[in-house]
């Protein structure tokens, strides 16, 4: 990067796609692996004429079953299976937490 070259951002909305490098890179994770993950329905990528796209949407999700199979050694349907059950703790925790405030 050059010293005073200003840096551009651009905030992501759901419907943003991403190509797949960018992501893998984000995520530090292999392209087939995210594929893989693909096959297991975390996201839902598309293959335009540029390459891989995948749906901004499904960054955060990828970021934290990544996180799994790279610091954990987790598997994909098992790094898939372990984020689907957070995401289940975490709603019964709000719903919990909704009902406690009822009280």
């Amino acid at each position: 990067m050059t010293g005073n070259a200003p840096m551009e951002a651009h905030v992501l909305d759901e419907g943003d796609w991403l190509a797949a490098g960018e992501i893998c890179a984000l995520c530090r994770i292999e392209l087939h692996a995210m594929l893989e993950l693909a096959e297991h329905g975390l996201l839902a990528p598309r293959l335009t004429a540029e390459g891989w796209q995948v749906p901004a949407a499904a960054l955060p999700r990828l970021r934290i079953v990544a996180r799994l199979m790279r610091d954990l050694g987790v598997n994909a349907s098992g790094a898939v299976l372990a984020l689907e059950l957070l995401e289940t703790q975490q709603a019964l925790e709000r719903r919990l937490a909704a009902l406690e405030r009822l009280l």
